[in-house]
């Protein structure tokens, strides 16, 4: 029984510490990136004609990065809402895996009329390396027949398929760059505002 039990121990301690060597080198490799971005213009001159932003954000942060965008291209914002909360805790992460596995996504609210836009963009967050439910259940129903579609992503690691699989599941889009934001914090926050116009002037 004792050695069942070390074994177990053993198990935990060698998990944990592979943890945090992946999120060390994931913060060294995140601040890299950050630093090119430091003293570069933070101005968007490509002209994108009318623009949308559709997020579903949890925690604040992809909305966030979507009111950024907003702001720089002057687009209209429409935020993804399930019409009941996700729980708190562990079952959140129970609950979105089951959602993705089944791909019995969450009903929302509403969905974005973009009827009248060029140019729309559609930002999650990365749940177990691919995008949010709340995000394929728009995908799922919104026809993007001659439409520009940009997605982007915030996590805290790493975006494993999200970018592939919205590309599958985003009907007829014409899908431009993508990006990716990770978790950085306020000290960054001038890095960020570059590192997003940057991105909109190269699509």
């Amino acid at each position: 029984m004792k050695y069942i039990l070390g074994i177990i121990v053993a198990l935990i301690v060698i998990g944990a510490i592979a943890g945090l060597i992946h999120l060390y080198r994931v913060s060294r490799k995140n601040k890299k990136e950050m630093a090119q971005y430091t003293g570069k213009s933070a101005e968007v001159t490509n002209s994108l004609g009318k623009v949308l932003v559709v997020y579903y954000s949890l925690t604040g942060r992809t909305k966030g990065i979507a009111e950024r965008i907003a702001a720089k291209t002057g687009a209209d914002l429409f935020e993804i809402k399930t019409k009941e909360q996700y729980p708190g805790g562990v079952k959140l992460y129970t609950t979105s895996k089951k959602e993705i596995k089944t791909k019995q996504y969450p009903a929302v609210e509403s969905f974005p009329d973009t009827a009248a836009y060029d140019v729309i963009f559609v930002g999650a967050p990365a749940w177990w390396f691919t995008v949010a439910p709340p995000v394929f259940t728009v995908l799922e129903k919104v026809d993007f027949l001659g439409k520009k579609v940009v997605p982007f992503s915030t996590q805290e690691s790493v975006v494993g398929t999200f970018f592939e699989d919205f590309a599958a599941a985003a009907k007829n889009a014409r899908i431009l760059q993508h990006e990716s934001f990770n978790n950085m914090g306020k000290k960054y926050d001038e890095q960020l505002d570059a590192k997003i116009a940057d991105w909109i002037n190269g699509l």
